[in-house]
């Protein structure tokens, strides 16, 4: 498919708003911003709605921004971020020159819009979602089957669930490598630290959203014949995640405080904190609580760009 060519000017009412320097946009953020560009292109949006969005406008102010993040030798792109990078080699944009993005014609830019619907319409394309979709199922029913394991082999078990992330003011400077960095050193301070030394299991996937930006969900599960205040194990282990990236406002959320455990025993649907082997609503409640950690329809926080070889689920064997 192709646009019919239109001569449009593109006018914003305060341009000063979305021309910020670099270090001022959040990576996660302008990769979200290409997907959603590109995702305009692959539904098939008429070419004046494409360029009149606030996408496209802020891609074109923002161009090289963008381009930075073009480092193929290093990292692995999702479907949508793959078309775009096509469309500007196309256009000769990745050349590791300068480009002023409000410089590009109209022209230029149906261009580049008709390239990534060519590249949306490979086989390559599809195939990446597809894929995507079917590790998710994957991912989901390991995690299942290997909680039930920990059931079987424990007839009590501790559970905690905490979601890692960083300060709103700092998302700006944090990039998916810092964020590998900051769980490859909690693993390691896992397999140390006195504080897990009842550790059972353990698991961990990484996700980027468009308001949180980058974050970790992580579960741990501990002995329950050696441990009982599971508020002051998520407690400590918040504390160690927020040491970790201090330099980033490192934050996290405890889902074992008292008023949030109330509001799943309300409903019937705890299952963190002290579960027993013998209570089946209780065991089947940790299945689904810690299986959010790979809950395939979670279809809008995946990484759409991450470092090569590197994994965005994993849990201790």
């Amino acid at each position: 498919m192709l646009w019919q060519c239109c001569q449009l000017v593109i006018r914003v009412s305060d341009m000063s708003i979305l021309a910020r320097p670099l270090c001022s946009i959040s990576e996660s953020f302008l990769l979200i911003q290409i997907e959603t560009f590109v995702d305009l292109i692959v539904q098939r949006t008429p070419l004046r709605e494409v360029l009149n969005h606030l996408s496209m406008i802020k891609i074109k102010l923002t161009l090289n921004e963008h381009l930075t993040l073009f480092q193929p030798e290093y990292f692995d792109y999702s479907e949508h971020i793959n078309a775009f990078w096509y469309g500007c080699d196309q256009l000769g944009l990745l050349d590791g020159g300068y480009y002023d993005g409000q410089c590009l014609s109209d022209a230029e830019i149906e261009c580049l819009i008709n390239h990534i619907w060519q590249y949306s319409q490979q086989k390559e394309f599809k195939r990446k979602v597809s894929d995507r979709c079917y590790q998710a199922r994957q991912n989901r029913q390991s995690l299942e089957n290997y909680i039930r394991q920990l059931q079987q082999q424990h007839s009590r078990l501790l559970v905690i669930r905490v979601d890692f992330g960083y300060a709103k003011e700092k998302q700006n400077f944090v990039k998916i490598t810092d964020v590998y960095r900051h769980l490859d050193t909690m693993n390691r301070e896992r397999d140390r630290q006195p504080l897990f030394e009842h550790l059972v299991a353990s698991g961990w996937c990484i996700e980027q959203g468009n308001e949180k930006g980058y974050h970790i969900h992580a579960f741990y599960c501990f002995k329950g014949s050696k441990h009982q205040q599971d508020w002051y194990l998520a407690q400590e282990i918040g504390r160690l995640w927020k040491a970790i990236a201090v330099d980033f406002g490192g934050g996290y959320h405890s889902c074992n405080t008292p008023e949030s455990k109330e509001i799943y025993e309300r409903a019937n649907r705890l299952g963190i904190g002290m579960i027993h082997r013998g209570n089946g609503v209780g065991c089947e409640n940790m299945v689904h609580a810690l299986g959010y950690l790979a809950k395939p329809e979670k279809d809008d926080q995946y990484l759409r760009m991450k470092p090569k070889g590197r994994r965005t689920f994993g849990k201790t064997q």
